[in-house]
């Protein structure tokens, strides 16, 4: 696996949901990923090189030295199960941080559906006023209409009583 790989790849999918931010975020999380990992490589080299060194040394004082190298084969597995260990780590913390990042995502889309939420409710309790005004305004012409029929029905029999009368 190359230094990154998995951050890389996580933030070019996250890059369409915060932008850039997010991408400056990831990448500040792959550099020291990657510098670790090549230390632990250059660890590794170095720890060969005095192996090699050590293993010279034993040859060159002789026979009375004790032969190690059954436990050369526990550390090299300890050592691996470290490395493997350490990498596994890493990515949990990259993914614990892409799921803060994910979390504050929704925390802002929340907050805004909020806003609309309330200022449909607002819409509607207005809506819901004006529906008020207009059905006691059409209670009120109703009413009007009503006077205003009985006053035409009083005016028609009164003219026909003045007509009668004249």
């Amino acid at each position: 696996m190359r230094p990154g790989g998995l951050a890389t790849g996580m933030a070019g999918g996250l890059a369409g949901m915060g932008g850039i931010q997010k991408e400056e975020t990831m990448q500040s999380l792959n550099d020291p990923l990657a510098i670790y990992l090549d230390r632990v490589r250059s660890l590794k080299t170095d720890n060969h090189k005095l192996k090699s060194k050590i293993w010279e040394h034993l040859e060159k004082k002789g026979p009375q030295v004790k032969d190690w190298t059954h436990y050369f084969k526990t550390i090299e597995d300890l050592r691996a199960q470290i490395f493997t260990n350490t990498v596994d780590n890493a990515c949990t913390i990259l993914q614990i941080d892409n799921v803060s990042l994910a979390a504050d995502d929704f925390a802002v889309k929340y907050e805004r559906e909020l806003a609309v939420c309330q200022s449909m409710e607002n819409n509607i309790h207005g809506l819901c006023k004006a529906i008020d005004d207009t059905n006691v305004t059409w209670l009120q012409l109703e009413t009007e209409i009503e006077a205003l029929k009985e006053e035409l029905l009083f005016m028609n029999k009164n003219h026909k009583e003045e007509v009668k009368g004249l």
